[in-house]
């Protein structure tokens, strides 16, 4: 830690690493923030190449975390953020570090996950039981390599949603019930009453007054998405502010302003 505290040159990120996936980058001129530690889980490269074997998504480590009491801030496909904030004793690292060990045990061993999860087979049974930690995380490598999350995301990030009016009048139609909520399926070229924000990274992906755009458009595109893993990985699912899932369908719906308001 103090060499941490004393020399900047730890935290910071080299230009010419292969670590981190950020090229172009000026020496000196990205610091690491010390206190936020991320792990980055098998299956993809820090430059977002698809690795076959050995593939653990972090959705699946951050389940597991959590049955330990380990409290992941943030979770992706395959990397997953813990904080350890100031005041935080040194045995937390190695807690995690425990924790760390015994999952690559478990997968080592394909351990069943009655023994890994227990409560989830038992709250999805003819989704999960019988079935392996490692095969599970290679069905659900194989969802995110297939729906290419990781792209669509981008891309929404990258091509922006029209503005068509105002935060302050899709507020005024929330509050008197000029807003309903519609389903993703359904969702094409409606304005946006309410924010949409994706964690991680916990930025908006749509603000009220927005269009959400054509069906086959980034933003929808990227929401049916999450909607298909949610289905089809149910206990873990998706982090999106704004967004409601539907219990008995499953479908996502956002807030939209009513065509007659």
């Amino acid at each position: 830690m103090e060499l941490l505290r004393t020399q900047p040159s730890c935290r910071q990120l080299d230009p010419d690493a292969d670590c981190h996936g950020f090229p172009g980058l000026d020496p000196g001129y990205c610091l690491l923030d010390p206190v936020k530690v991320t792990l980055t889980c098998p299956g993809v490269s820090a430059t977002g190449g698809r690795q076959e074997q050995p593939a653990v998504p972090a959705r699946v480590l951050t389940v597991y975390l959590a049955g330990r009491n380990i409290m992941v801030e943030k979770t992706d496909g395959h990397s997953a953020l813990i904080l350890f904030s100031m005041g935080i004793a040194k045995g937390k690292w190695g807690t995690l570090l425990d924790a760390l060990m015994d999952f690559k045990a478990l997968y080592d061993q394909d351990a069943p996950l009655e023994r890994v999860l227990p409560g989830l087979p038992a709250r999805h049974p003819q989704r999960y039981t019988g079935l392996t930690l490692r095969a599970l995380c290679q069905e659900m490598h194989q969802q995110l390599r297939r729906t290419n999350l990781v792209t669509l995301l981008d891309t929404a990030f990258r091509e922006l949603p029209e503005a068509v009016t105002t935060p302050r009048w899709c507020y005024q139609r929330l509050i008197r019930e000029g807003t309903e909520r519609v389903r993703i399926a359904d969702a094409a070229g409606r304005v946006a009453a309410a924010m949409g924000t994706v964690t991680p990274p916990g930025i908006p992906v749509l603000m009220p007054g927005e269009t959400t755009g054509a069906a086959d458009g980034p933003l929808l595109r990227y929401l049916g998405a999450l909607e298909a893993f949610d289905r089809a990985f149910p206990g873990f699912g998706s982090e999106t502010h704004g967004v409601t899932v539907d219990p008995a369908t499953g479908d996502y719906r956002i807030e939209c302003v009513r065509v007659d308001s």
